[in-house]
């Protein structure tokens, strides 16, 4: 595993926050006291999602073409997209949020 630190990031926990490491670009958001990271880009048409979605609870919405995708498996839910989008595990404690990035599923 390849945990990275993002605590430093993360501005506000009420917030959607992307973070770049390396070439991989991912939103990372609080959910009912949940951590939960998952790729900027829709698996449909590759729009981001920090430019052209929502995310409503725990499903992210990309306004390209309609697509949804529940971002606590990555599952897509509604098409046009069939293909799931990245989900990276998040670990949290009282000093550090870490992501790992080598897992992505």
């Amino acid at each position: 595993m390849s945990w990275v630190d993002i605590t430093s990031s993360i501005t506000d926990v009420e917030q959607i926050t992307p973070i770049t490491i390396g070439d991989l670009h991912l939103l990372v958001v609080r959910v009912n006291e949940r951590w939960l990271a998952f790729e900027d880009r829709c698996s449909h048409a590759g729009c981001a999602f920090s430019q052209d979605g929502e995310l409503d609870g725990t499903t992210a919405i990309c306004y390209c073409h309609g697509s949804e995708f529940d971002i606590t498996t990555g599952e897509a839910t509604r098409p046009p997209a069939v293909e799931p989008i990245r989900t990276f595990p998040v670990q949290a404690s009282e000093n550090a949020i870490e992501v790992d990035v080598s897992s992505g599923s």
